[in-house]
Formats: C-alpha cells, sequence, structure tokens
C-alpha cells in the first residue's frame, strides 16, 4: 500500500472497501478449489470485518468533523451513533448509516448483525447438530443462505455492493471528497 489508511481517511475507506472485494474473490476461488472450511470461514470473516470497517471509518470521520466527544474510542455502530445523540450532533452520514441498520431488509442491518455475531462467545455459537441414531429417517433440508453456501456469497457481493453505495451516498457530505 503506498500510503497509511490515516494519512487519507476518504481513500482508506475505499481501499478497505477494495479489500473485501478482493477477500471475497478469494473466498470464491478458494471454495471451488475445495479448501478446508476453516480457512473459507476465515476468508468470510474478513469479508465481513473489511466490509463493517468502511461503514465504521465512514461514520467515524463524520465524528471528527462534527467534534463528537469520544468518537476515537468507539468501534462500533451502534456506539457510535450512541456518541452521536449523546452529543446532540446530527450528521447526514450517521442518519443514513443509522436507517440502513434499523431497516431489516437492508444488507448494512444484515451486516451489523453479522459482524456482532462474530464476537459471540465461542459457546454460543450454533453449530450443526450431526444425526441421531434415534431419527434417521429426518431429511436435513439444504439452505442456500447457509454460511458459505452459493445464497451466503450472493448476499456478501450484494452486501458489499450496499457498503459502496453506501459510501458513494455520503461522498458529498465528507469533508475530503
Amino acid at each position: 500500500m503506498s500510503r497509511m489508511v490515516r494519512d487519507s481517511e476518504t481513500s482508506g475507506l475505499r481501499e478497505r472497501l477494495f479489500f473485501a472485494q478482493d477477500m471475497l474473490r478469494l473466498l470464491q476461488q478458494q471454495r471451488e478449489l475445495g479448501a478446508a472450511r476453516g480457512r473459507l470461514l476465515a476468508l468470510r470473516g474478513a469479508v465481513v470485518s473489511h466490509g463493517y470497517s468502511v461503514l465504521v471509518g465512514l461514520v467515524r470521520q463524520a465524528a471528527k468533523s462534527y467534534q463528537v466527544p469520544d468518537y476515537a474510542s468507539r468501534v462500533s455502530l451502534a456506539t457510535l451513533e450512541q456518541a452521536f445523540a449523546d452529543a446532540g450532533v446530527e450528521a447526514p452520514e450517521m442518519a443514513l448509516v443509522a436507517r440502513a441498520r434499523r431497516d431489516r431488509a437492508d444488507l448494512i442491518c444484515w451486516l451489523d448483525q453479522e459482524m456482532m455475531a462474530l464476537f459471540g462467545a465461542a459457546g454460543l455459537a450454533r453449530r450443526p447438530s450431526p444425526r441421531n441414531e434415534t431419527n434417521l429417517l429426518a431429511v436435513a433440508a439444504e439452505d442456500p443462505y447457509a454460511v458459505l453456501e452459493d445464497g451466503d456469497l450472493q448476499r456478501l457481493t450484494a452486501m458489499l455492493d450496499r457498503v459502496g453505495t453506501l459510501l458513494e451516498d455520503c461522498a458529498p457530505y465528507a469533508q475530503e471528497w
């Protein structure tokens, strides 16, 4: 990378989006090659976290511009939104992201939930249970949206497109654009 993200926050956000898209391409290639599930899950986690970091960076940049106190220590969209509310500051970037987070049909809402799930306790993680001996006739339905299935990869692609769109929608409000 020719510059550090902190040197240019706006281009840093675009670089993070690029890394997320690149990780998604790598995930798709590795899945086709039959890579180990652990590697695929790690790549998926990288896609989710890079996508989320674009939004956090966008909102933190707005918080810096609007001089929201204590924004630098906030690392989630929920806590950043609370910082804006506590400061009584209304920013268009925060409003767009907050609206997207609240809309269950918006992939930003899904991304926010997915990111929070990545930090959940390992003991609470959902794991597929093996077929048991008492119900041998049970038919397992395939879920195309299960982690690493085709629907999940399509949703990741659409989520990154949505993050990119939101980044462009906020461009007129950002100082550096």
